[in-house]
């Protein structure tokens, strides 16, 4: 892959509560490497407050700020340099937190401490979880399936009402949300004016898993404890009134 294509390579930011459980974590595994001199300047019990409060915060900044951006202006799913160039803005925010958190936890390492190295060390660490974040998404969209048909109206329905990125690409799911629809695609996600009810009479081999909620049979990669799992990863739920439907459904396509 030529690195205008990987520029150019879009993924949907996600929000959620798992995702956010799993910072102070990550600020817990870095104390223990003490990274950037705090080995020496800081305790193990200041690193763990301090790598585990910035992270925390931090994370919730970018993951939230990515989310809504995503979703306001690229129809949820941003292209990879428009998300190092979020990364990069947020760098100085990100440097005042962690240079508040050595005033709380870590004062003795204020001295041996630069605000100008805050700033590299902070872009370090974002753009490296940008690039584990950027794997897992390539490593999503290479398997999802790559129908191209040559009639797009035909085969894409939905094709007019999507982004230019995304008309030729197979629908996996659709989700209502408010007033609005989120398509999941081969190649990303949009949101798009329409009722869930409106979208499926156009689409065929699907079921609809709940009353806001469809899958396309290709998609469906398991379905346990009433979450239908898609082969992006993507779970949604399973109306217990259409389980035993779908479960017949599901055992006719396989």
């Amino acid at each position: 892959m030529d690195s205008f294509r990987l520029l150019r390579f879009r993924y949907a930011p996600h929000r959620s509560l798992q995702a956010l459980l799993t910072m102070p974590f990550l600020g817990l595994l870095l104390a223990l490497f003490g990274p950037f001199g705090s080995y020496t300047t800081m305790d193990f019990w200041e690193r763990c407050a301090h790598f585990s409060l910035c992270f925390t915060v931090i994370g919730f900044v970018i993951m939230e700020g990515a989310y809504r951006l995503a979703r306001r202006f690229f129809a949820g799913n941003w292209p990879l340099w428009v998300a190092l160039l979020y990364d990069a803005v947020l760098v100085l925010p990100a440097a005042v937190i962690v240079w508040g958190s050595l005033h709380v936890f870590g004062r003795g390492a204020l001295r041996f401490v630069h605000f100008t190295d805050l700033l590299w060390q902070n872009l370090f660490v974002i753009w490296v979880v940008q690039a584990g974040i950027t794997l897992v998404a390539w490593l999503r969209h290479s398997r999802l399936p790559k129908n191209e048909p040559a009639v797009a109206g035909e085969a894409f329905p939905l094709a007019h009402r999507l982004p230019f990125a995304l008309k030729r690409s197979a629908v996996l799911a659709m989700s209502s949300e408010d007033h609005y629809l989120r398509i999941y695609t081969a190649r990303g996600e949009a949101l798009i004016h329409m009722t869930l009810t409106e979208a499926v009479e156009l689409l065929k081999d699907g079921f609809q898993i709940h009353r806001s909620h469809w899958v396309h049979d290709g998609a469906v990669k398991d379905y346990r404890n009433g979450l239908v799992e898609l082969n992006t990863g993507l779970k949604l739920p399973l109306s217990r009134h259409r389980r035993k439907e779908f479960e017949a459904w599901l055992e006719q396509m396989t």
